[in-house]
């Protein structure tokens, strides 16, 4: 009996011993599945940097280069170019050259050696256009023109890859004007198959807009239309205004009243002489059509000369869309997007019965269809910085 209890003590010892060594079987290691709390949010990544957003952080130094000097339409055009710039992170800076070709070309030389990456050269001559702009192309510095015709060696139009020339469609102007004339100042005379005596105001060649306009001009000459009674220009570059006062009163006075049909101007601030010349000898005789506008045009428009409108009308483009066009070719070429190898502005014709006193060059788009309306070379992705 003794050893039977001995021998159930040993199994029951035994049996606890298994029992205390025994751990319990280890768990699989799975990710645990977070709690649902209201903080909670899941692990996305970050969302890549749109096109604008990336375009906007290279921070683009632009050049917008001018042969002439600031008038009210140039400045609005550097205004245009400024805003555009400035809407898409970039830096745009104005040079204007005085009419002098040789600092003209050594500012853009300049500007081509200091970093900036495009350059919207503005009015440059037929005669070294062509050099200048291809050596600064190739220096990878991206280029749109505006009123640069570029010619080749042997005097003929052609293109450099990668840049748009961009003008104002010139042959539309003139023939809006001259239309205006013919078929709303003189439709009688056109229909008896009597020409319209013109007074020229123009200066060339070699000068791209003014070459442009001419080509229109010599269309009426040659179907009969007008007759060119003479050509004048100014004298003096530096003060158009004024010697195109003295060299229109001159002319005036080898014409008696009923002999000058209209005055025809390839250029506002050559009207404006005229004008005064007008204004001074009386002559109300002389109707007055020009190519461009200004604040000063439209008042003179209003004015009138003893009572009778003798400014008629202006054939125009929303100078800021100078500007604003020049820059956005700009960035497309820096984004890498499309561009056209030439580009015409579609202008718009304002006549004075169109005017009122509140009437200026920013606001003719109320009276006038399609003044300022321009939303070309814009690409998708900058639509909403640029259009709105």
């Amino acid at each position: 009996m003794k050893r039977l209890l001995t021998i159930v003590l040993a199994v029951l010892l035994m049996f606890s011993l298994i029992a205390c060594s025994s751990t319990p079987a280890p768990q699989e290691n799975t990710p645990s599945t977070p709690s649902a709390t209201p903080d909670a949010k899941p692990n996305t990544p970050a969302a890549a940097p749109s096109k604008l957003e990336e375009f906007k952080a290279k921070n683009y130094k632009l050049a917008y280069v001018f042969l002439g000097t600031t008038t009210d339409i140039f400045q609005m055009a550097f205004d245009g170019a400024t805003r555009t710039a400035e809407a898409l992170n970039m830096t745009v800076d104005i040079f204007t050259c005085s009419d002098d070709d040789v600092r003209f070309q050594e500012t853009i030389n300049t500007c081509a050696n200091q970093n900036y990456d495009g350059i919207f050269i503005s009015h440059g001559r037929q005669e070294y256009s062509y050099d200048l702009i291809k050596s600064v192309v190739e220096k990878g510095i991206k280029v749109a023109t505006f009123d640069t015709q570029l010619v080749d060696s042997s005097g003929n139009k052609t293109e450099i890859e990668g840049v748009t020339q961009m003008f104002q469609n010139d042959q539309m102007m003139a023939d809006q004007l001259l239309d205006y004339v013919c078929n709303v100042l003189y439709p009688d005379k056109v229909a008896a198959g009597e020409k319209i005596n013109i007074l020229k105001i123009w200066r060339g060649p070699g000068i791209s807009p003014f070459d442009r306009r001419q080509e229109t001009y010599l269309k009426y000459e040659e179907a009969g239309l007008i007759n060119t009674l003479e050509v004048i220009g100014p004298i003096d570059l530096q003060n158009v205004e004024s010697s195109m006062q003295a060299v229109t009163a001159t002319t005036l006075t080898k014409y008696p009243v009923g002999t000058i049909d209209a005055i025809w101007s390839a250029y506002d601030a050559y009207a404006r002489g005229a004008y005064v010349a007008l204004n001074d000898a009386g002559r109300t005789d002389v109707p007055l059509v020009t190519v461009d506008i200004s604040n000063q045009d439209i008042q003179f428009m209003l004015q009138g000369i003893n009572g009778e409108k003798v400014w008629k009308a202006c054939s125009a483009v929303h100078f800021a869309t100078v500007g604003e066009q020049g820059i956005r070719l700009l960035i497309q070429k820096l984004a890498g997007d499309p561009t056209p190898s030439v580009y015409n502005l579609t202008p718009s014709l304002v006549v004075y019965d169109q005017l009122s006193a509140g009437s200026n060059v920013l606001n003719l788009g109320e009276t006038v269809q399609g003044y300022g309306v321009n939303d070309d070379n814009v690409s998708d992705w900058a639509k909403e910085a640029l259009l709105g």
